[in-house]
């Protein structure tokens, strides 16, 4: 039989374990702003509607500039643990553009997006002299923090994140003229 200690203290993990998935993209998106701080990014513009969590980072070497917005699917803990944490994430790069006119053809737009091959679907958007490529991904949080101690596994950030910028800029370069 449980002593009322022992019910306390089990309550209060479960009170926990509840409050910890309601936060869960936040830990998330501290990992994600400090691997590309190290990666020697600057963050150059953060915003949140509660639901969508919105960065910008720019390469100080090149002007380059990254695109993360992160939506955290779920927050109830019974979802969580048998779906993971899922969140919306998108990423995109861009550049200076070189040749900006490209742009305003919609069918030069549809006839790249049949060439993407092995990285997805892309979308453009134009902001000042820059031209993002952007790629919408589903992604389990779980495989980047621990839940037990809510750290974030940089290591893993670091290298999915590296993948998938190089291929967006790889994109971006190849295709856009940027």
């Amino acid at each position: 039989m449980a002593t009322f200690k022992q019910l306390i203290k089990d309550s209060w993990k479960l009170a926990e374990e509840e409050q910890a998935a309601t936060y869960i993209d936040e830990v998330f998106i501290g990992g994600v702003v400090s691997t590309m701080l190290e990666s020697g990014h600057a963050l150059f513009d953060m915003s949140s509607t509660g639901d969508y969590h919105n960065m910008m980072f720019e390469n100080l070497d090149n002007q380059d500039r990254i695109i993360i917005q992160v939506r955290h699917e779920n927050n109830a803990l019974a979802e969580a643990k048998t779906l993971g944490h899922r969140m919306q994430f998108t990423c995109g790069y861009g550049m200076r553009a070189k040749k900006i006119g490209k742009l305003v053809s919609s069918s030069w737009r549809e006839s790249l997006s049949g060439s993407l091959g092995d990285i997805g679907s892309i979308m453009y958007d134009v902001q000042g002299n820059y031209l993002f490529a952007s790629m919408p991904l589903y992604i389990i949080a779980d495989d980047y923090v621990d839940l037990d101690t809510l750290m974030p596994d940089f290591d893993k950030m670091a290298e999915d994140l590296s993948e998938i910028m190089e291929k967006l800029k790889e994109f971006v370069k190849v295709n856009v003229g940027a």
